[in-house]
Order: structure tokens, then C-alpha cells, then sequence
């Protein structure tokens, strides 16, 4: 997924598009564990600080993520349903 930009000439906002970005590495399993942090998310896509706060809080609010403070942002562990 690497090389995937935010379009400013698109209708969906940073956050949101920022949001998709990560959702998608964490749901194609590219992205486990501790996530980048905010500042290299900042400086990788070229986002303010508060856009990707607020794109780490959408993820957190669809429980894809979880934040520890002083600790960073986490992937939550998704384990198999059983049928």
C-alpha cells in the first residue's frame, strides 16, 4: 500500500481518506501491532498533526485500533469467528 497519497482535488476530507488508507493496510494484514506513530504519519503523508488525530480517532471509534497513552496506537488482534 505504500505510495498511496491524499488528493486534495477529491470531495472526501484528509482524515477521511487518511482513515481508508490505514484501514485498508490493517484489514489486508500489512499493518499489525503498534501503528506509526502520529509524527510519522504526519511527516509520510503530509497531514497536520490534527488530521491524523482525527483519522487514528475514527479507526478507534470502528475498533480497528486502540490507543495506550505514553504508549502509542495499537491493531487490535482480530481472531477468527467461529461458524
Amino acid at each position: 500500500m505504500r505510495g498511496v497519497t491524499i488528493d486534495s482535488d477529491v470531495p472526501v476530507a484528509p482524515w477521511r481518506q487518511l482513515a481508508a488508507i490505514l484501514r485498508d493496510r490493517i484489514t489486508s494484514g500489512e499493518l499489525t501491532g503498534r501503528m506509526p506513530s502520529e509524527r510519522t504519519l504526519t511527516q509520510e503523508y503530509g497531514l497536520a498533526h490534527g488530521t491524523v488525530r482525527k483519522a487514528i480517532a475514527l479507526l478507534r471509534d470502528e475498533g480497528l485500533v486502540e490507543t495506550v497513552a505514553g504508549l502509542g496506537t495499537y491493531v487490535i488482534e482480530r481472531r477468527p469467528q467461529k461458524s
